[in-house]
């Protein structure tokens, strides 16, 4: 039985707290809880419950209030976290992973330069920590794809850009939200040089070579095209 990271058990959390405000319909200002009756709520560690809280935050799903009355409440979407949903909205069904893929793939390497100018080192040390969960041996499909997204979620996180951050984030959630649960629950033989190539982008990140980012970007793109 392969021990999940605390990373992976922390984007878990995350999402099922998105899935309960999404089916629950709870509207913003509605109070989820304290910290502590959450992260019990998950049984997971006050390490783990904390970057969740901070994965949630950046997407802009929740915010958290200090003092007695405080605790973690649905956060107010801003205009643009508004007008991505609104975008995957417009067309229902119509809206194709295929097309949002297109488009996701087509955003990766501006938000890799992004990613490139603006890190610093606690980005670099969280890509870092992600990159390595996805060179585990004998990761289900499922598994390695959901490694994979949060890695790409947490990219686009680093631009001061809030446009492209949300609409790529926005993408990345539609696709994810489809493939979730109709992956195969198998070894991921198809991506034995996945880790190697991301390992490389986020080395590049990491060395704020812009060039070295572009073609490190370069080569993501041949392996999700192929």
């Amino acid at each position: 039985m392969i021990e999940i990271p605390r990373s992976s058990r922390a984007d878990a959390v995350a999402n099922s707290i998105e899935e309960q405000i999404s089916t629950q319909g709870l509207p913003p200002g509605h109070r989820l809880g304290t910290k502590e009756s959450l992260r019990r709520e998950y049984d997971v560690a006050v390490a783990t419950f904390n970057e969740a809280v901070r994965l949630l935050s950046a997407r802009g799903t929740i915010a958290v209030r200090p003092g007695v009355n405080g605790g973690i409440f649905v956060a107010s979407p801003t205009a643009l976290v508004r007008l991505g949903r609104k975008m995957l909205e417009l067309s229902g069904e119509s809206v194709s992973v295929a097309d949002c893929l297109m488009m996701r793939d087509a955003l990766d390497p501006l938000v890799v330069r992004e990613a490139t100018r603006h890190r610093n080192a606690q980005d670099v040390r969280e890509l870092r920590n992600i990159v390595r969960e996805m060179a585990a041996a004998d990761l289900a499909i499922a598994e390695y794809l959901r490694i994979n997204w949060a890695l790409h979620r947490r990219m686009a996180e680093i631009t001061p850009n809030q446009i492209l951050r949300h609409t790529y984030l926005s993408l990345l959630a539609f696709v994810e939200s489809r493939l979730q649960g109709v992956t195969a629950d198998e070894p991921a033989r198809g991506s034995t040089d996945g880790p190697q190539v991301h390992e490389e982008l986020v080395e590049a990140i990491a060395s704020g070579d812009v060039e070295r980012a572009d073609r490190a970007a370069s080569r993501h793109t041949t392996l999700t095209a192929s």
